[in-house]
């Protein structure tokens, strides 16, 4: 089946469904004058080009440590911090430390293990969405998509709902501070909330360490190549950053498939709002991180610019899925892609996104419940004003079928 939907935008790839410029929080918000350029505003390297892309997120000479970048190290001590928050994450942590900390999640994140618990994320799915009445005008991002992850990794984590919800509270909280050491429009905020969400989640790693239960708290808290402190700050990193870029992406996803006129919307057009070429195209115009950024620890050339060591470099990975050179039609909407170029929404090398597989899982699956439903928008959809992560805020919307039979 070929569906091909155009929309046409921006060249970064910071879109609205509709093509229209998201916000206007991006200082680089054009394609400047190649892949790689150097953006005076935020005193980094931009890197849009596919290959460009690549070549930094696998490439050796290149740190996921904010520290390793003069600016990004300024901007944090500017703001009275001496480290990034949850710095010792496997997102920003360099091998042979990365390897470490990843190596103790590698096995239960495989696309074979996370496809043992699809009768559980189904369950859960058809909770969240089955307290949804039919026919009567609700938001989805604050009724279902923002909900749903939540609930699947604190079951994951067996969370107290406590602390499910203080989680959820300091999400924003999170992201602004990582936004803040990126964009020079955005000022740092206190991470108090950030702070007790780690008090909470050290005590309970700390009883699991001596009394592990069957849940992936307790792996990590069992593992004896990690320091508490390394089991906390994953384990917050998996709850928040798999809850926020899945619950976006959702949301966004959602607004694409159900715009447009009755029968000519995506979701009228499309067999199986589900299948994986589906779930890759909504990936590569729609994935919710937009940039990654790196620090050069060498001195590289990179599409003719160079690059010293100690300089930031801002990968719009938003833009190298939309790079006219390697995808055609960059902006429209197409299931007959080659899969010789495939999109970088979920990172790439070492680095590239561990949940994966299980966010591929619960989109497949919440996206089919909810076309079972009949759903349409109802009203003006407001975007959350992100420069990093891409997504909705309110997405009015309602169901108009039961979807059962």
């Amino acid at each position: 089946m070929d569906v091909v939907v155009t929309s046409r935008g921006a060249s970064l790839g910071w879109l609205r469904p509709d093509g229209s410029p998201l916000s206007s929080l991006r200082p680089w918000d054009d394609h400047g004058p190649g892949p790689v350029w150097f953006n005076e505003q935020t005193q980094s390297w931009i890197v849009s080009g596919y290959h460009a892309a690549r070549e930094v997120l696998l490439g050796a000479g290149w740190s996921s440590d904010p520290l390793a970048a003069d600016v990004s190290r300024q901007a944090l001590r500017t703001a009275g911090l001496e480290d990034a928050p949850l710095a010792q994450t496997m997102l920003t942590l360099d091998p042979p430390d990365h390897d470490r900390v990843r190596g103790s999640l590698r096995d239960v994140f495989t696309p074979h293990y996370i496809a043992s618990m699809t009768d559980g994320v189904e369950a859960i799915t058809s909770e969240v969405i089955g307290g949804v009445a039919i026919g009567s005008e609700f938001d989805l991002m604050s009724m279902i998509a923002g909900p749903l992850p939540i609930s699947i990794i604190a079951e994951w984590l067996a969370l107290d709902p406590s602390v499910a919800q203080m989680m959820w509270d300091e999400t924003n909280e999170l992201v602004g501070v990582l936004e803040g050491s990126v964009l020079p429009t955005t000022q740092l905020r206190p991470i108090a909330g950030l702070t007790a969400l780690f008090a909470e989640f050290l005590s309970a790693a700390a009883e699991r360490r001596v009394c592990p239960g069957d849940d992936l708290l307790s792996l990590l808290a069992t593992d004896a190549e990690l320091e508490l402190d390394e089991v906390v700050s994953n384990a917050i990193l998996l709850a928040i950053a798999g809850h926020e870029t899945t619950a976006k992406l959702l949301g966004t996803s959602m607004v694409r498939l159900c715009g447009g006129e009755p029968g000519a919307r995506l979701i009228d057009k499309l067999d199986d709002v589900g299948a994986d070429a589906v779930l890759d195209e909504l990936f590569r115009l729609d994935g919710t991180a937009q940039i990654v950024v790196r620090a050069a620890v060498d001195r590289h050339e990179l599409s003719g610019c160079t690059i010293e060591s100690g300089a930031r470099v801002i990968v719009a990975i938003a833009a190298a899925n939309r790079d006219p050179e390697v995808f055609e039609s960059p902006h429209d909407f197409r299931l007959n892609r080659s899969e010789s170029h495939p999109h970088v929404a979920l990172g790439y090398g070492r680095h590239r996104c561990l949940g994966a597989a299980l966010s591929r899982l619960e989109l497949r699956i919440a996206l089919r419940q909810l076309a079972a439903r009949k759903p349409e928008l109802a009203g003006p959809v407001i975007w959350h004003p992100s420069g990093i992560l891409r997504g909705p805020k309110l997405v009015p919307m309602i169901l108009t079928d039961g979807g059962l039979r």
